[in-house]
C-alpha cells in the first residue's frame, strides 16, 4: 500500500469476530459464517457480505433484506422481531447503527488504535484546524492524514467525500488505509450528524477537540440543546470509551458551552482561547493584517512568537487550538510555530483571490465558507478593522435547511458590512426568491436600504441589492469594488457545485471571482 485510498483490503473474518462488543439479543445460524465486508446498502452488497439493516431517514434497511440475500450477503443484522430467510446467520440487536459501526471497526482490525486519532467537533473552525495540524505534523516529522469537509488527504493523495464524517464502513476502511501508509496522526472532523448517527463508534480517539458552538443544523437536531448534546457525544461517549493511551480533551475556554460539551469526559484536558486563564492564549498585543497576524503565545512552560498566514481574529483562535492540540500530542513548541507559519491556504476559508498582473489596483477579494450567522460575524468582524474602504459581502442561504437562521444571517452581515448583494446559495427544492425574502428582515431591521444593483457601486454604506443569479452577483460586487475595498463572497467556500432542485451543477465561487476580476481589468466588467 503506497497511497491513502479506501481499498477494502482486509482478511475475511468470521461473523462472531465482527460481533465483538456488539449487544446481540439473539443469534441464529452459524456464528462462524465467513464475512468479506460490511454493508448497509443493498445495492452495493457483494458475495459473503454482512448486511446491516439500518433504519434511515427516508428508507429502512429491513425492507431490503431480500435484495441483500439475493445479492450474495451471507449474514444479516436486524433490530426488528423478524427472521429473514436466505442468510446463513442472522443477529438480532437493539441498535443496528451501533452494530454497523462496531462490526466495521472489527472488520478492519480497529485501525484507530494504530495511530493518533484526533476528533474535532464544533460549528466553525474544524476544517481550518485540520489543515493547521497537517502542517504542524509535517514540521514535526510525522505523517499526517485528514478526513473532513474538503475530503481525505494523506501521502499527497486526495479523495472527495459525500459526508464530512463518512459512514462507518468507509471511515474504518480509510483509517486502515492510513495505517498501511504509515500515517502517525489523523485529524478528523466529527460532525454532529455523525455523532448522533453513531458513525464514529468503534473509533478510539486519542484527542477530542471542541472549537465552538453556534446555531447550525437545527433542521436536523430540532433545537440548540439537542445540537449541543450531539457534539458532547465525542467526549462523553467516544473519548470516554476509547482505548487509546494518554487521552485528552482540548477545548475553547472562550465558548460558554465548553463545559456542556466537554463535561462528560473526566480525563486530561487542555484549554485554549483569548482568556488569559486558558492554557494556551495570546500574551500582549496582537497585530492583524489582511495577510495574517503576529502574536506572542503563552503556553504551559513558556512563550513564543507566532506568525500566522491566515487572516482574522478567528484564525488566531484556530491557531491557538492547533497549538493546544499539538502540545497534547507532545510536539515541540518550535515545530508547532513553524507549522502554523507554513499554512497559508485553507480552500474556501478566507481564500484570497487576486490577479498578479494587477495586484496594485485591485480590491481584496476573499471566498469563505461562512454559512451561519456566527461564522459571518467571525469573518466580517475580523475584516472590518482591516478594511480602509468599504466592506462588500455577497451571500445567500441554503434551501431545505434551518429557516430560522436566515434573518440572523442578514443581521450578521448588517452588523459589519457596508454593502451587501443577496443572492442564491444552494436553493435545493426551495424557491430562491423566497429564501432571499427570509433573509431581508435581518438587513431591513438594521437600517440597510434596498437599491438596484446598478446603484450599489456609488453607495458608501448601509445598502443592499438583490441578484438571485450568483454568478451575476459576484461579477457586480467585484466590478463595484474600489481598490481599497474588501469583498467577501460567503456561503459556499470550497464547494464546486450548486444544487438547484435535484440538479447538482458545476459552480465555483473562486472561479467566478477570478473571471469577474479578469473582466474588470480587461474593460469587460459587468
Amino acid at each position: 500500500m503506497t497511497g491513502c485510498v479506501a481499498s477494502m483490503t482486509h482478511n475475511a473474518k468470521e461473523l462472531r469476530e465482527l460481533l465483538d462488543g456488539v449487544e446481540v439479543a439473539r443469534l441464529s445460524g452459524d456464528p462462524r459464517t465467513p464475512i468479506g465486508n460490511v454493508s448497509f446498502d443493498s445495492r452495493q452488497v457483494k458475495k459473503n457480505d454482512l448486511f446491516v439493516a439500518v433504519p434511515g431517514l427516508t428508507a429502512d434497511g429491513h425492507d431490503f433484506l431480500n435484495q441483500a440475500a439475493q445479492a450474495g450477503a451471507t449474514a444479516a443484522i436486524v433490530s426488528r422481531n423478524i427472521d429473514p430467510v436466505g442468510f446463513e446467520a442472522v443477529a438480532h440487536v437493539k441498535d443496528c447503527r451501533a452494530a454497523l459501526a462496531l462490526t466495521a471497526s472489527n472488520l478492519f482490525r480497529r485501525p484507530s488504535l494504530e495511530l493518533a486519532l484526533v476528533g474535532i467537533t464544533g460549528t466553525n473552525g474544524k476544517t481550518t484546524l485540520t489543515y493547521l495540524l497537517e502542517h504542524i505534523a509535517r514540521r514535526a516529522g510525522m505523517k499526517p492524514g485528514v478526513i473532513g469537509t474538503t475530503g481525505v488527504r494523506c501521502e499527497g493523495l486526495h479523495r472527495t467525500l459525500d459526508h464530512t464524517t463518512p459512514e462507518a464502513p468507509l471511515l474504518q476502511d480509510l483509517l486502515r488505509s492510513m495505517c498501511a501508509a504509515n500515517v502517525s496522526i489523523a485529524a478528523m472532523e466529527v460532525s454532529s450528524h455523525a455523532l448522533s448517527l453513531k458513525r464514529t463508534l468503534g473509533c478510539h480517539f486519542k484527542l477530542g477537540v471542541f472549537t465552538n458552538l453556534s446555531r447550525d443544523h437545527l433542521d436536523y437536531h430540532g433545537d440548540y440543546e439537542n445540537y449541543a448534546r450531539a457534539k458532547a457525544l465525542l467526549f462523553s461517549r467516544e473519548l470516554t470509551q476509547s482505548r487509546a493511551t494518554d487521552r485528552a480533551a482540548v477545548y475553547n475556554l472562550d465558548d460558554p458551552y465548553w463545559s456542556t460539551v466537554v463535561g462528560g469526559f473526566d480525563g486530561r484536558t487542555i484549554s485554549f482561547g483569548f482568556d488569559s486563564a486558558a492554557d494556551v492564549h495570546p500574551q500582549g498585543d496582537v497585530h492583524y493584517a489582511l495577510d495574517g497576524f503576529k502574536a506572542r503565545v503563552a503556553y504551559p512552560g513558556g512563550q513564543l512568537d507566532l506568525d500566522g498566514r491566515l487572516p482574522g481574529r478567528h484564525n488566531l483562535q484556530n491557531s491557538l487550538a492547533a497549538f493546544a492540540v499539538a502540545l497534547a500530542l507532545e510536539i515541540e513548541p518550535e515545530a508547532i510555530a513553524e507549522g502554523i507559519a507554513s499554512c497559508s491556504l485553507v480552500p474556501g476559508r478566507l481564500q484570497r483571490i487576486s490577479l498578479e498582473s494587477s495586484a496594485a489596483n485591485q480590491p481584496a477579494i476573499f471566498v469563505d465558507y461562512a454559512h451561519t450567522d456566527q461564522a459571518l460575524v467571525n469573518v466580517l468582524g475580523s475584516l472590518r478593522p482591516l478594511t480602509s474602504g468599504r466592506l462588500l459581502v455577497v451571500f445567500g442561504c441554503g434551501g431545505d435547511r434551518d429557516r430560522g437562521k436566515r434573518p440572523l444571517m442578514g443581521e450578521a452581515v448588517a452588523g459589519s458590512a457596508d454593502l451587501a448583494l443577496v443572492t442564491s446559495d444552494n436553493p435545493r427544492s426551495e424557491d430562491p426568491d423566497l429564501i432571499i425574502e427570509h433573509i431581508l428582515p435581518g438587513l431591513d431591521g438594521r437600517g440597510f436600504r434596498r437599491l438596484d444593483a446598478a446603484e450599489l457601486a456609488a453607495a458608501d454604506s448601509r445598502a443592499y441589492a438583490i441578484l438571485p443569479d450568483r454568478s451575476r452577483a459576484i461579477a457586480v460586487a467585484v466590478t463595484a469594488a474600489r481598490p481599497d475595498d474588501v469583498v467577501v463572497i460567503a456561503g459556499k467556500g470550497h464547494e464546486d457545485y450548486q444544487i438547484v432542485g435535484k440538479t447538482r451543477r458545476h459552480f465555483d465561487d473562486c472561479e467566478e471571482a477570478r473571471k469577474a476580476l479578469a473582466a474588470r481589468f480587461q474593460g469587460d466588467a459587468l
